[in-house]
């Protein structure tokens, strides 16, 4: 009997047989898991390696080959530490004679299993900054292509982090040492990894000295967000407040110079991240300093490095950058 031409393409009705689960079981595993039990998930995510499942019907590309691309799905690219990572990313893929394929994920989960079904057979690797996507989904793309998450920690796959918790730290001594007894943290999304990092830097601060510390939030990780979270904060004021990023500690600032409270004279405030017009402001913004254009650059190079050589998928690689604490004008001590 003839051959009938290549071997038929694995389906999510095929994933979703093998597994034991509806197709819609399926679907939200490689988008939302989050909304799938973990013992579930895994069993799908097993299911569609041994069957080859892709997610999308795009030209297959064999795993010798390569493309010299990599992808980059960032969180949100109008943020100035995403913009600064994949500038770090770019020139750490030119090193090595790649491109990046820049994606927008518009803080989505949804957008980033997407970018999984539109690329993982015409790229060489990814690169993640500021995923919402989950460690399943995370672990099990790792297993298909290189994969290197930036700013984020997944048990099992290649991790470029800055060491956050440092700099809070520092962040919280300083109020502390300025007089501050009572202080606030306006949290960030309540997907990402970072702000749980910072949170409990701050907290576990707060249990060894005694000094109060209140959690507001989640909110969104801009200028807006900053806005709704000085209104919350209006109604529990404390003299010294740390935000989650930047972005929001100036959204904070600015709601507070229209609404008449003074920064540092009636609160101090300091962000995270350093953004390039953080010492622009007035007052210039005291803020945890992240240098995200390292952190692009050593990811980049720690994906083409795994690329480019026989590096077992199990060699898992954590590389850590420091932070420090840049001290400015909207910090000062409690009148």
């Amino acid at each position: 009997m003839a051959e009938t031409g290549e071997r038929r393409r694995p389906t999510i009705r095929d994933v979703a047989e093998a597994a034991g689960v509806a197709t819609s079981t399926v679907s939200r595993a490689f988008s939302r898991s989050g909304r799938v039990s973990t013992e579930t998930a895994e069993r799908i995510y097993k299911a569609a390696r041994e069957l080859g499942y892709r997610q999308a019907p795009v030209p297959h590309l064999d795993l010798h080959e390569r493309t010299r691309l990599v992808a980059m799905c960032v969180a949100d690219v109008i943020n100035p530490v995403f913009s600064a990572m994949t500038k770090g990313a770019y020139a750490g893929a030119a090193e090595a004679g790649y491109g990046v394929v820049l994606v927008d994920a518009n803080e989505s989960a949804e957008v980033e299993a997407k970018t999984l079904e539109r690329f993982i057979d015409s790229v060489d690797g990814f690169l993640f900054a500021g995923s919402r996507m989950s460690d399943n989904a995370l672990r099990h793309l790792a297993g298909i292509r290189p994969t290197f998450m930036l700013s984020r920690r997944v048990p099992g796959v290649n991790s470029v982090t800055p060491d956050t918790s440092i700099g809070m730290r520092e962040a919280f001594d300083h109020l502390v040492g300025l007089g501050h007894a009572h202080l606030t943290y306006l949290s960030g999304p309540s997907t990402s990894w970072q702000d749980g990092i910072r949170w409990r830097a701050l907290s576990d601060r707060s249990r060894q000295n005694g000094t109060h510390l209140q959690h507001l939030g989640p909110f969104s990780p801009t200028l807006r967000g900053g806005s709704k979270a000085y209104r919350a904060w209006c109604q529990h004021p404390t003299t010294g407040v740390i935000a989650y990023n930047d972005l929001m500690a100036i959204g904070f600032m600015r709601e507070a110079a229209a609404d008449g409270c003074s920064v540092p004279g009636d609160v101090s405030l300091i962000g995270c991240d350093d953004i390039p017009f953080a010492q622009l402001l007035a007052p210039p913004l005291t803020t945890v300093r992240i240098n995200q254009y390292l952190i692009g650059v050593n990811a980049a190079r720690g994906l083409l490095s795994i690329v480019g050589s026989n590096t077992p998928r199990s060699d898992v690689r954590d590389v850590v950058t420091p932070t420090d604490l840049a001290v400015r004008g909207s910090t000062g001590p409690t009148s």
